[in-house]
């Protein structure tokens, strides 16, 4: 697929529709659909990601626009997790201009309504985003990708409020805090998470802010498990997965989220709690016959004692998915995954 190129003066007309769409959007779409606010916990957070649209799109799918009414107007979490796939990204094709416009159009859909509404946001970066498969030669396979990326994460307005605890070489890998909440960002935007950034996760999950956090999650694109049809096989989840989730044990990590398989589950794997984030547009589980469903999800925590839990929608009419109706493990690409006690455990409202 080729797209024609996106010129300055026709960069700043498109910029400048998405501001003006982004006011005029149907925000009153979460009132009207009644969206159900659960019982809310000490600390909130909203895990969506995998919603951006076809290859080079300045514009997302009409659940984007109803996903973030009701996170401003409704649900109004301390701070929203993206695992990935913001833009759309991965295409030699697309002119070297096209980056850059798609971050914009990211900011007007996204983020800049999260800045507007006080809510904080961390991301990391999915094969669409900034991948990281590389070349023989050792050159990152889709560099511009990259390059974009990192010039758009480098506002520093996407980092106001947060605590960033430990180096980083943002979006690829940082440490930061939102309150009591700990989150690791790992570069899993490919197979491939080398000895380099394990170890950086390694002291990063091993330091005094990640010891005192209240609750610790590690967030990466690729899952450790494959769990969808077409993404349970190689190259769909990260290489030796088993080493990094011994990672996260030895230091009591409390998730880790991740999207790519497009696909919703709430698990847990060999002792580590797995958030398989799903997002918009989606993939059935491996062998279930439910047809897939598009997904965002909350997750409210409660301290002493630690309580964590999952309220999950589809966004098509903010109906909650059912924990039952979830299969009670999934033999995965890389092992079983058994179904999260987490996934509608939310304590009673005047617990």
């Amino acid at each position: 697929m080729t797209l024609p190129p996106v010129t300055r003066s026709g960069l700043v007309r498109v910029n400048a529709l998405l501001a003006v769409l982004a006011c005029f959007a149907p925000w009153s779409a979460a009132r009207d659909a009644a969206v159900h606010d659960p019982p809310r916990g000490d600390m909130r957070a909203v895990v969506f990601g995998d919603f951006n649209g076809p290859y080079g799109s300045l514009t997302y799918p009409a659940a984007v626009a109803r996903v973030m009414a009701a996170i401003v107007d409704v649900w109004l979490p301390n701070v929203v997790l993206m695992p990935g796939d913001l833009v759309a990204g991965q295409h030699h094709t697309l002119p070297d201009d096209r980056f850059a416009a798609m971050w914009d159009a990211f900011d007007a859909a996204v983020a800049a309504r999260l800045r507007a509404a006080g809510i904080h946001y961390v991301a990391t970066m999915g094969n669409h985003d900034a991948s990281n498969l590389r070349g023989r030669d050792g050159s990152f396979a889709f560099a511009r990708e990259r390059e974009a990326a990192a010039a758009y994460w480098a506002r520093p307005e996407h980092w106001h409020g947060l605590d960033v605890v430990g180096p980083a070489t943002a979006p690829f890998t940082a440490l930061v805090r939102s309150g009591p909440l700990l989150v690791a960002v790992i570069d899993a935007s490919g197979p491939v998470v080398d000895d380099e950034q394990r170890a950086w996760l390694e002291g990063a999950l091993g330091s005094a802010p990640a010891r005192e956090a209240g609750v610790r999650l590690v967030m990466g694109h690729l899952p450790l498990v494959g769990i969808a049809v077409g993404r349970d096989r190689q190259g769909e989840v990260i290489w030796e997965a088993a080493s990094l989730r011994d990672i996260m044990l030895e230091h009591a990590v409390d998730g880790y989220v991740s999207g790519h398989q497009a696909a919703y589950y709430p698990g847990r794997w060999e002792g580590l709690e797995l958030l398989f984030s799903g997002g918009i547009g989606g993939r059935a589980l491996r062998a279930w016959d439910a047809p897939p469903r598009s997904a965002v999800t909350l997750v409210d925590v409660w301290f002493e004692p630690l309580v964590v839990c999952y309220t999950t929608f589809d966004p098509a009419g903010f109906q909650p998915f059912a924990t039952a109706a979830l299969p009670q493990r999934i033999d995965g690409y890389g092992g079983v995954v058994e179904r999260s006690a987490r996934d509608g455990s939310c304590p009673a409202p005047d617990r």
